[in-house]
């Protein structure tokens, strides 16, 4: 299957996703959990499926088992938080990193003020 936009991807999420689903994503954002249907595509509330585990963190996008019914904006907030988190832990420790080094280096002398010292 290629991408989440073709007709493959719409028959998994009609599996999947039937009529009557409910939002299992932790945090639902929505006014009700119920997943609504006969809206106009891509409406915060309609139907998405929801990988449990990220593919970017190598989760199987097909598979079934990592696939959960979600509103689309409880699916795109939870993908957001995720990412947004892994993003600053990943800041946090190159940044420790990187003071370590600053710390610990010695001042390093431009070129140009050298060439100007032995005036």
């Amino acid at each position: 299957m290629r991408g989440r936009s073709g007709h493959a991807w719409r028959m998994l999420v009609a599996q999947l996703c039937p009529p009557g689903s409910y939002c299992e994503v932790a945090v639902c954002y929505a006014p009700t959990r119920e997943i609504l249907f006969g809206l106009r595509p891509r409406h915060p509330l309609g139907p998405s499926l929801d990988h449990v585990v990220e593919m970017w963190e190598g989760g199987d996008p097909e598979d079934p088992a990592n696939l959960v019914p979600a509103h689309l904006t409880c699916n795109v907030r939870k993908s957001n938080a995720r990412r947004a988190q892994a993003r600053t832990q990943a800041e946090r420790s190159r940044g420790s990193r990187v003071r370590t080094a600053a710390l610990s280096a010695q001042p390093r002398r431009r070129r140009s003020s050298s060439i100007l010292d032995d005036d």
